[in-house]
C-alpha cells in the first residue's frame, strides 16, 4: 500500500493570508467552507485556498483557519490579514474524490497511505497545523462530478528539531564542540528513517552531555528542540486563565480536574519559591493501562519516538534528552507568564520513572 503514495519533503515559505476561523465537523466541511468563502477574495488570490486544522476534535467541532493567500497587507471585511508561518512539511497529492469515490480512491484512502507510510518509517512529525492545499476543483465538491487535486503539508519535526539543536548548540558551545556533536546529521531528514534519526539523536545527546558540562545550558539547548505547542491547547490555556479571574492556583486546579491538558499540574509551595509541578500522562491511556511489565508501561506512557523503543528495548539514555520535553511546558506557560519560564527535569522514564516529571519556575508576580 505504502508504494502508491508519493511523499515528497518540502520546506514552505511564509506567506501572508486572508484568514476566517471556523469549527468544523470535518475536512469534507471544511473544503466546503472554504469553497464558499474563497469567491470573496478571488480577486485579490495570489495562491491556491487552503485549510489549516488547528487542533483535535472537541464537542463544537474541529478547529480550522480557512486561507486565501494575498500580496500583501490587506483588510477585508470577515476576514483576518495574517503571516502564516514558514514550515518544514511532508507533502503528498491526492488526486479524485474527497468521499464519494470509489474504493481506494477517496481521500481516506491516500490518508490511509500516508498514514501507513510514516508510521513504517517511524517519522518524526510535527504538531504545527496541517495544511490541506487545493490545486484544483474546490468547486466541485459536494456535486455529482466531485474531483480535486488536493496537496497535504504535514509538519516534519526532524529538520525543525536539528534546525533548533544546531542554533542552540551554536549559542552554548565552541565551533569545534558543534562540530563534534552534529558529525554524522546531513543526511538524516532526507533518509525519512525514523530509527536511524534515533540512533543518531540518542549518540549526539551523549557527545552533548561530554562537550557542555553545564545542565542549564544543555536544557536550554533541548528547550528550543520540543515540538511547537498546539494552537488549540494554547488558547484553551489562554481561555482558562482569563476565566479563572488571572488566579494561578485557581487555573491549575482547573485545568488538573477538567483534564484540559495533557498531564497532572499541582503547586509545590514546600521550598522557599513555589513550583509548577507537571507530572505527564501516558501518551497512550488504553495500552499503558493494560501493560503488565514497567518498561511496556512506559514505552507507552511516553511521547517521543525517538526514545521509546530504547526504554522498551532497556537502553541506557541520557536524562539530557528530556529537557527537549521540557521545552514543551516552556512554550505552555509562557501563555500564562507572558515569558518564558524555566523548567527543570524532576524525574524522567527514561532512568526508570513512572512517568516524567517537570517543574516549572513561577514568575515572583504570580506568587
Amino acid at each position: 500500500m505504502t508504494s502508491e503514495i508519493s511523499v515528497q519533503i518540502r520546506r514552505i515559505p511564509p506567506v501572508r493570508a486572508l484568514t476566517v476561523r471556523r469549527s468544523l465537523s470535518s475536512k469534507e466541511e471544511a473544503a466546503s467552507a472554504l469553497a464558499e468563502i474563497a469567491p470573496l477574495v478571488a480577486d485579490v488570490a495570489i495562491g491556491p485556498p487552503l485549510a489549516l486544522q488547528l487542533g483535535f476534535p472537541r464537542d463544537d467541532g474541529i478547529p480550522f483557519e480557512l486561507a486565501v493567500p494575498v500580496g500583501g497587507l490587506l483588510e477585508r471585511e470577515g476576514f483576518t490579514c495574517k503571516t502564516l508561518p514558514g514550515l518544514s512539511v511532508l507533502s503528498f497529492v491526492h488526486e479524485g474524490s474527497l468521499t464519494e469515490g470509489a474504493e481506494g480512491e477517496n481521500f481516506a484512502d491516500s490518508w490511509k497511505r500516508f498514514v501507513q507510510f510514516v508510521s513504517e518509517r517511524q517519522i518524526l512529525v510535527g504538531d504545527d497545523p496541517s495544511r490541506y492545499v487545493f490545486h484544483d476543483g474546490l468547486d466541485s465538491v459536494g456535486t455529482a462530478d466531485e474531483h480535486v487535486t488536493l496537496e497535504v503539508l504535514y509538519p516534519y519535526h526532524l529538520p525543525m528539531w536539528l534546525e533548533a539543536f544546531e542554533a542552540g548548540l551554536s549559542q552554548c558551545a565552541r565551533p569545534d564542540a558543534v562540530e563534534r556533536i552534529l558529525a554524522g546529521s546531513r543526511d538524516l531528514t532526507e533518509a525519512l528513517d525514523g530509527g536511524q534519526a534515533a540512533e543518531w539523536v540518542q549518540a549526539a545527546i551523549g557527545r552533548l552531555d561530554e562537550e557542555v558540562p553545564d545542565e542549564r545550558s544543555r536544557a536550554c539547548i533541548l528547550n528550543a528542540c520540543a515540538h511547537h505547542y498546539i494552537v488549540q491547547s494554547g488558547e484553551i490555556l489562554r481561555s482558562a486563565w482569563d476565566e479563572s479571574n488571572h488566579d494561578l492556583r485557581k487555573l491549575v486546579k482547573r485545568i488538573t480536574e477538567e483534564a484540559l491538558l495533557g498531564g497532572n499540574y499541582r503547586i509545590d509551595e514546600s521550598g522557599r519559591e513555589p513550583q509548577l509541578i507537571i507530572e505527564r500522562r501516558p501518551a497512550r491511556q488504553e495500552a499503558h493501562d493494560e501493560a503488565t511489565d514497567p518498561a511496556e508501561k512506559r514505552y507507552h506512557a511516553c511521547f517521543c519516538p525517538l526514545v521509546r523503543d530504547a526504554i522498551l528495548e532497556g537502553k541506557q539514555i541520557s536524562r539530557t534528552f528530556c529537557h527537549c520535553s521540557g521545552g514543551w511546558y516552556v512554550q505552555e506557560w509562557e501563555n500564562v507568564f507572558g515569558e518564558k519560564p524555566e523548567v527543570r527535569l524532576v524525574n524522567t522514564m527514561v532512568e526508570g520513572a513512572d512517568a516524567c516529571v517537570f517543574a516549572v519556575k513561577i514568575p515572583p508576580k504570580f506568587w
